[in-house]
Order: structure tokens, then sequence, then C-alpha cells
């Protein structure tokens, strides 16, 4: 017989098979990575008695079910967990009710509700958010305990969302993020006090859940009784009551679509004698960007030291909206003006927003009567020292955020060096400014700017700023 060399054929044929190998692989990771991020966990309580009212009580039906069928409508794979795994107990059996009757025949997920699995199984990792159901019963198991605390931390760290519904907000208590709770500085909103007197369980309850969210530093919203009201706040999305579920889930649904935000920071230097022309240019593509419902913010501003330097600050819903953007008619304009008048190209800064502020925060104003300042501080951080900056400001950063001064603060890395970073400032007058130097948190940042930038003095990097568009006010 004769002996085929294997540095020919058989040599080719491993290599085919090697290949078609590694690309099946990858297709199998692929499709794993992607089956991943598109399933949601859901926490229910296997609490079952309110008090000692004799009452029964568990998840709250509604609560589950209108959340669960806005995100397997989209695609999303649900998952549900409980303190104890197994069977979960439910109140507000209402099948009456269209999608508490879909999901209670769907034999699927009813397999799933009725088999909950423990917090040991579950790795957080593969998880895009997680969703924490109401019902009374949450009251009493869901907030200490510290597997499923632990469980959310940790999809919340990996950029995953948080929901929490009704009293499922209790689930919240005792997330800690450094040695920080979850809630603190942030807005949340939960089955309110007035609605716990009004279902005559005030007293039952082990706690007024409203009070214990403000008590450890949360921003509590609320509308009256049993109205619709869903809060969103840097990837906490909480709801009010029963009455909320769907809006939870449909406001759940939209943070985890959304696109990838584009900041964009652009600052022209600008010949006197083109000055008037590049600001009306400026106004005309800051109001026609605001006018897009893709766009989330758009300002321009000049220095108040060099009037001749202008800035253009932006944030898109993606990096195409931008691009399509750039199409229109006062894109266009500015781009020719800047082509026909600068000597030297704009400077461009694309920034990555750590934890970032919603549409609405970026587009609160100042009021009419405020003599508003804004500040932009670019720091240049020495190697190896930029995670205790991110660490200072992630502390820091949500107790400035509720200063009464402050309109807006955001601070963002710049992209393509992970030393560098620049902060946004509006304040509402050159006192809340003053307060601000003066409040006791910012004490660890002004420590990093003077030990750990690569050119002290830290002012070196401030530019003052002046607004000339949009100028609305409240």
């Amino acid at each position: 017989m004769k002996t085929i060399p294997y540095n020919s054929i058989t040599q080719k044929v491993l290599i085919v098979v090697f290949c078609m190998f590694m690309t099946i692989t990858a297709s199998v990771k692929a499709k794993n990575s992607e089956n991943m991020k598109k399933k949601i966990l859901f926490v229910v309580t296997n609490h079952e008695k309110k008090g000692n009212t004799g009452e029964k009580t568990g998840f709250y039906l509604s609560e589950v079910t209108h959340p669960w069928d806005v995100l397997t409508s989209a695609g999303y794979e649900v998952d549900f967990v409980s303190p104890k795994g197994g069977k979960a107990p439910v109140e507000g059996f209402n099948l009456s009710d269209s999608t508490n009757k879909k999901f209670w025949l769907d034999t699927k997920y009813r397999q799933k509700i009725e088999n909950t699995l423990n917090p040991e199984s579950i790795n957080p990792e593969e998880y895009a958010a997680i969703h924490f159901a109401g019902g009374h019963g949450a009251m009493w198991d869901l907030p200490n305990n510290k597997q499923l605390t632990a469980i959310a931390s940790k999809i919340y760290e990996n950029n995953g969302i948080i929901s929490a519904l009704s009293h499922g907000s209790a689930g919240l208590l005792n997330i800690k993020l450094d040695d920080k709770y979850l809630v603190e500085g942030k807005k949340i909103n939960a089955f309110t006090n007035e609605e716990e007197t009004a279902v005559k369980l005030d007293k039952a309850a082990p706690f007024l859940l409203e009070s214990k969210l403000i008590e450890i530093g949360a921003i509590f919203e609320k509308s009256g009784l049993w109205q619709t009201h869903v809060t969103v706040d840097q990837r906490l999305v909480t709801g009010q009551n029963p009455q909320s579920a769907k809006a939870v889930g449909e406001a759940l649904l939209e943070q985890l679509t959304a696109p990838e935000t584009i900041a964009k920071l652009t600052m022209y230097e600008v010949p006197e004698n083109a000055s008037e022309q590049f600001r009306k240019a400026l106004k005309d593509y800051v109001t026609a960007s605001l006018s897009s419902k893709e766009n989330i913010m758009a300002e321009a501003f000049y220095e108040q030291d060099k009037p001749n330097i202008l800035w253009l600050i932006e944030r898109w819903n993606g990096k195409k909206n931008l691009e399509d953007f750039g199409k229109k008619t006062q894109a266009k304009a500015l781009q020719s003006l800047t082509e026909k008048s600068l000597k030297t190209s704009p400077k461009i800064y694309y920034v990555k927003d750590l934890e970032p502020l919603t549409k609405e925060q970026w587009r609160k104003t100042s009021k009419k009567e405020d003599n508003q300042l804004v500040i932009m501080l670019f720091v240049d951080g020495k190697k190896g020292t930029e995670q205790n900056f991110k660490d200072t400001y992630h502390i820091a950063m949500p107790q400035f955020r509720s200063e009464p001064g402050v309109v807006t603060y955001q601070l963002s890395e710049i992209e393509g060096d992970e030393t560098q970073f620049v902060t946004y400032e509006k304040f509402r007058s050159n006192d809340a400014f003053q307060y601000h130097l003066n409040f006791p948190p910012i004490k660890p940042v002004i420590e990093y700017l003077e030990t750990s930038i690569k050119k002290p003095p830290f002012q070196n990097g401030l530019h003052n700023l002046i607004e000339f568009a949009p100028l609305t006010r409240e």
C-alpha cells in the first residue's frame, strides 16, 4: 500500500478539520454569550404569612407576570430564584387578568415558578438584569438574604440592571457597592407609607419600606394611592405598586435595549473675525440636535477667559445616530465653516460616562433667577492611580449630585487613555459652587488632585464655561 506523505494531503485535511472545529466552537461560544445576555433573573419571596394577622402572602402575581410578558415578548428568557428555592407562595391570584392567565397557562413558566432556583445555583455572569418582585412576603425574607444581595451586586457591577417593584424594593435595602448602599443618593420608589396604611398593614409589616429607604439615603419619589409611578436612576428601575408592573417591565426593557451612548466634546479655537459666525452655526447645530429623539444632550459654550475658545458638548443614543445627524443641514453648515475658517482642526474628545445620567437628568436646567456657573475639569492622573480616582468619585458623585445648588454633575473617562478624565459640573450660582468646595465629601477628591495628577496644580485643567446654546431655563 502506498504511503501518503504527512506533509501533503494529511496536513491539509487536519487544517480543514481544525478550522471547522474552531468555527463551530466560536459559533457555540457566540450563541452561548448571546443567550447569557438575554437572560433575566426574577427574585420572589418564600414567606407565607403577613405578620400576626393570620393572612397569607407571597409574591404578588401581576408583579411577576406583567414584567415577564414585556420581557419574554422581546425575546428574553426569565429564570426564578427565591431565598429557599422550590415552590413560591402567591398572592393576588387573579386569572381574570389576561396576562396573569397567560403566564399561569404557560407550562414552562409554571414549572419554573413552582420550582424556583436556590441562590447557590445562580451564576450572576449569566444575567443582564435582576428583578425583585413584590408581594408583602418580600418584606420578611428578601432584605437580609446575603446570597441574593451578593448576586444583585455582581449583576450591577457587571453593568447590568436592577429593577424592583412595590415591596420588592425591600430586596434593595442591603445591596452595597464598596460599602455604600446602592440606593444612597439615587431616586427610588416603592410601596408607600400611605399605601401601607390604606391596606391596614402598617402595623403588621416588619418596617415601613418608604421610611427605611429614606433612612439609608434614597431620594424617595411617589405618586398618590395606586397611581402608576416608575423611577429610573443609574441602571436602577423601581415601581411604586402593582399598578406600575407593566411600566416597570417596559422601563427595564428600555434600559436593556438602549444603544451605547456616544459622548463627544469638541473644542474650536476660532479667529476673532469668525466668532459670531461660529456661535450662530453652533446654536443652529444645538437646536437641531435637541429636536432629535436620538439626542440625549447638546450644549455650546465659550470660555470665560478665552472667548475665542468654543466648546460643543453632545451625547447621542449610538454612533450611527450621531453619524446620521452629520448629514443634516446644520451639521454640514458647521463642518463647512470649520473647514473654511479654522487654521487648526477642532480638538475632539470621545468620553465614556461613569455612572451615567439619564436624558431627563442631562436636560435639567438652571432657573431663571440663577447666575449659572459651568466648570469642566480635565484630570491627567498618574499611571496606577486611576482606579483610586474612580473609587473616590464613586462614593462622592451621588452626594455631589444631591447638593441643592448642583444642576448637573458627571465624571467621564477619556477614551484611549485610562488615566485621563473630565468632570462636567453645572451649578446654579457661584455661591452653590463655593458650598461645593466646602462640602465634606469633596475632600478625598481634592486630596487626589493635589497628590496624584501628572502636572500639578490641577487648576491647569480647569475651564470656566459660559453657555450660549440652548440657554433654556426653568
